[in-house]
């Protein structure tokens, strides 16, 4: 179940320090802080991505998702933020090999690119694994994807071979 960010009580010179004090300003606190909102997802299945283009990276398992932001049912590319605060939203794409164009990742938030949220990387002959990362600060109901993109002048799939695979992470950091 999410846990809220606290909100430390009011307090006073003299005041007791009671149960329900102790709860809000001490405990409450330390139990977001060790149970802070997090996401890791992976494609185990290969996508084709179209040349020129940048798309929804689907993630069909889940690593760990405790506050239940990602579905592996609808919208499979998407984390959607429970708890607002700042958050480090990151990335791999991992694509089969092909040596022409190059390869990229980004991230968006509510289907939008993050301006400076991007890397491109040229293509050899071995797979392409752009990495991305990026702080945002998310919303209730906010979601966030990465996205690959690739010119390769055509079709181009990812790639799941052992550690190869594409991966999004979202980690609160601050309220």
């Amino acid at each position: 179940m999410p846990l809220p960010v606290p909100t430390p009580a009011s307090v006073s010179a003299g005041d007791y320090i009671t149960g329900a004090l102790w709860n809000a300003s001490v405990y409450n606190g330390i139990n977001f802080l060790a149970s802070r909102p997090f996401f890791i997802g992976v494609q185990t299945v290969v996508q084709s991505i179209a040349n020129a283009t940048w798309q929804p990276i689907t993630l069909d398992t889940e690593t760990a998702d405790p506050y239940g932001g990602h579905s592996t049912v609808s919208n499979t590319s998407r984390y959607t933020c429970q708890v607002a605060g700042w958050y480090r939203v990151g990335g791999r794409v991992a694509f089969a090999a092909n040596g022409t164009g190059s390869r990229g990742a980004r991230i968006h938030i509510n289907a939008n690119y993050i301006q400076g949220g991007a890397a491109l990387y040229g293509a050899g002959t071995l797979m392409g694994i752009p990495e991305v990362e990026h702080i945002l600060y998310l919303s209730v109901g906010d979601y966030v994807e990465l996205a690959g993109g690739q010119n390769s002048g055509g079709s181009l799939s990812t790639a799941y071979v052992n550690e190869g695979a594409s991966v999004m992470y979202v980690f609160w950091e601050h309220a």
